[in-house]
């Protein structure tokens, strides 16, 4: 008797983690995020990079004037470099869309992006992107 009522709770237990493994694959397959949702994660990303690389500028001698002058300009050229960058949003959007490769296993996604200068691999998952490497 006992171990039919071993047996028993096994299977409920096997039942159980079936339906949650089943449960959360669901609703990954459904907050997979398509092409277009990283087109636009990673033209904002891609601008990023460019800013950084871009206006970190030269070291400035130390000193309490030098380091307004360096945040002044390193905030002009992101600002300014950010109003160009959004004029041409949607030719780097055609180049992240010509330049990427998905591989979608209904559950998540791998997204391939190969630009010059840039490689990024990104893992699309529960609405969300995660890039590993670059």
């Amino acid at each position: 008797m006992k171990a039919s009522l071993r047996s028993r709770q096994g299977i409920s237990k096997s039942l159980f983690t079936l339906i949650a493994i089943a449960g959360v694959a669901s609703v990954m397959s459904f907050t997979n995020p398509n092409n277009n949702a990283y087109v636009d994660y990673a033209a904002n990303r891609l601008t990023s990079e460019i800013q950084n690389a871009v206006c970190k500028g030269p070291q400035l001698p130390q000193g309490q004037l030098w380091e307004g002058v360096s945040k002044l300009t390193a905030t002009t050229c992101k600002s300014g470099l950010a109003t160009g960058l959004a004029f041409q949003s949607s030719n780097i959007k055609d180049v992240i869309t010509q330049s990427t490769e998905r591989q979608n296993f209904f559950i998540f996604s791998i997204y391939t992006t190969k630009v010059p200068g840039y490689n990024f691999r990104t893992i699309g998952a529960f609405g969300n992107f995660l890039t590993f490497q670059k």
